[in-house]
């Protein structure tokens, strides 16, 4: 009698187990997310770059630009960096307002993935991820947005979703 009621506990131990892909994932996401969130909310505080600030940060990028490139593919490369920096400092507060809310959005999706091991942290998850991409286009302008950049981000965003989708049966309704 003892050992059934011992191996019916075992099983509904295994069950609750988060799998360690699972906790890993997670760990990699709040990670991901609070790299971009914490600046954020800091940010709010902080207000945009001044002109001389902005011109300082554009030199830090400008010096990223590889050398490799012909003179007129990187002066188009640094016209356009400028040029979103640039627009991303004059709409600020809004830029940082739109982060704060998506990327909590994901950080939330996650927390209850990974403390509650709830379903609707997945889907808050999905929700994220197509809002960051989305948000792209309410701070920037269409012209400034790369299609590399997109497509980066659309391809690390379904791949993160891809992941979580994997573990989505160890996740409950």
């Amino acid at each position: 009698m003892e050992n059934v009621e011992y191996k019916e506990i075992e099983e509904i131990q295994e069950e609750t187990k988060m799998p360690m892909f699972l906790k890993v994932l997670c760990i990699l996401s709040f990670i991901y997310i609070g790299m971009i969130l914490i600046p954020a909310i800091f940010g709010l505080f902080s207000g945009p770059l001044t002109e001389t600030e902005l011109n300082e940060s554009f030199q830090q990028v400008s010096s990223l630009v590889p050398n490799s490139m012909n003179k007129k593919e990187k002066e188009k490369v640094l016209e356009l960096a400028y040029e979103k920096q640039k627009v991303m400092n004059d709409k600020y507060y809004l830029n940082a307002t739109v982060n704060i809310w998506v990327y909590s959005l994901g950080f939330f999706g996650v927390f209850k993935m990974f403390k509650k091991r709830q379903r609707s942290g997945y889907y808050l998850y999905v929700a994220y991820s197509i809002l960051s991409v989305v948000a792209l286009y309410l701070v920037l302008p269409i012209k400034l947005i790369s299609t590399e950049e997109i497509t980066m981000l659309i391809l690390w965003s379904g791949f993160m979703v891809s992941l979580y989708t994997m573990n989505l049966k160890h996740l409950t309704k």
